[in-house]
């Protein structure tokens, strides 16, 4: 069984779908307050808004998933695993172009790269894969 890969993947898609209260609730509505203000201008509002919801839906799908991976995971389930590190990769990789794109390393967006590390030790050093699987 692979316990602190399980908890680790629960607290990492907890965080996430947790994550997507303030970025919908908070974030949506700041938009729409820039887009009042002039400071974002057509055409340019319509499509800010648009990804604003894609993100928010994405980022509380992605916890949802990584929430529904985590017993596969505990299981030793090698595709659960894959999928794992892909969202790990995933999350990695968008906070550190976040960094790039701010040229602050430790911004805001910087805990979406310790979600994905966390994810990552998760399936790599915390994984066992489960040898004794039937059929």
């Amino acid at each position: 069984m692979n316990k602190i890969a399980y908890y680790l993947t629960l607290f990492v898609g907890t965080v996430t779908c947790l994550q997507f209260l303030p970025h919908a609730f908070l974030g949506y509505p700041a938009v729409l307050e820039h887009i009042s203000k002039g400071e974002i201008q057509e055409p340019a509002a319509q499509g800010m808004q648009m990804i604003w919801l894609y993100s928010s839906i994405m980022m509380l799908l992605s916890g949802i998933w990584m929430l529904f991976l985590a017993k596969p995971i505990k299981n030793g389930d090698n595709n659960a695993r894959l999928q794992g590190l892909l969202l790990a990769i995933g999350l990695m990789v968008f906070g550190m172009l976040c960094g790039y794109v701010t040229q602050i390393v430790l911004n805001h967006l910087f805990f979406f790269t310790i979600e994905g590390i966390l994810l990552l030790i998760a399936t790599t050093v915390f994984f066992t894969n489960n040898s004794n699987k039937n059929g």
